[in-house]
Parts: C-alpha cells; structure tokens; sequence
C-alpha cells in the first residue's frame, strides 16, 4: 500500500507540476505576434494631415500678417474688399528671390506653383493658394502695392 500511495502522489506532483509548466509558457507564434504588435506600436508615427489656412487682403493689407504653419500646410490668400490688386510674391521686392531661389522673370509664370509667387494680379474676390515645402520665415509682399508685407512661418 505504501507504494501505490508513493506511485499517486508522485503521478499529482508530475501532473500539476506540468499544468503550471504548460501554462506558462506561450508558444512561439503568440510570443512572436506580440513581439511584432510592439514593435509596430512603436514604429507607427502620428499621421500628419495638411491644413488649409487663410490669410484675407484689404485696403489695410494682409491679415494676419504673421502666420504659423507646418510643412506640407497650404496658404490661401484672398482679395476681400480690397481697392488694390493682391499679388503674392515672396520677398524681396522686386525679385521675389527669396524662397525659391529664382527672380520674377525666370520663375514666372510659376506652372508647378513651387517659387511662393502668385505670378499675376489677383482682383477683388479672387485666392490664390500656396504649399510650403520647406522650413523657415519666409517673407512676402503684396507685388502690386509693395507697402503691404507679412511672414509665414512654417515649421516641421
């Protein structure tokens, strides 16, 4: 009798003793999915979504005359109730050299719309609209009534 009481209680160390083992232990694949869903967690960056943001023009000039913005943000600029024509050029006047690297007279008219110049005279109740691509304060002038000026600031 000693030894079939021996014989069970060795059989329930081994039998419990391997359920806590088995539970234990994850298999591979789940080991290696959890692996790769913490491992994108932390890959993943936030998704950026471009802005549109608007700047008015009137007979007192642009407003707001700063703006902050990030890459890949759009401007749009609009004749409101303006007496002048509105024509956005980067600065410095006359050349608009400044943010793309070319003067007026190579750049325009701008098909690609990648030298920050409107390239024409803009009346009353018309936009015209720009994306930025590239860091920094970027100023810029009304080309058409060159007293007028502001600075988009545009960050990463």
């Amino acid at each position: 009798m000693n030894k079939t009481i021996i014989a069970f209680v060795v059989l329930a160390v081994v039998l419990v003793g391997g359920y806590f083992v088995m539970s234990m232990k994850q298999e591979p694949s789940q080991v290696n999915n959890t692996q790769q869903q913490n491992q994108n967690n932390q890959n993943q960056q936030p998704i950026v979504v471009p802005k549109t943001h608007d700047v008015g023009y009137t007979d007192t000039g642009f407003m707001p005359k700063e703006l902050t913005v990030k890459v890949g943000d759009t401007v749009r600029w609009t004749n409101n109730n303006s007496t002048q024509m509105m024509w956005v050029g980067s600065a410095m006047h006359p050349d608009h050299i400044v943010y793309g690297g070319t003067p007026l007279a190579q750049h325009c008219p701008d098909a690609d719309n990648n030298d920050f110049d409107q390239c024409e005279n803009g009346q009353k109740g018309e936009s015209w609209s720009f994306t930025f691509t590239k860091e920094g304060a970027w100023g810029y002038h009304n080309h058409s009534f060159n007293k007028d000026f502001g600075k988009i600031t545009v960050q990463p």
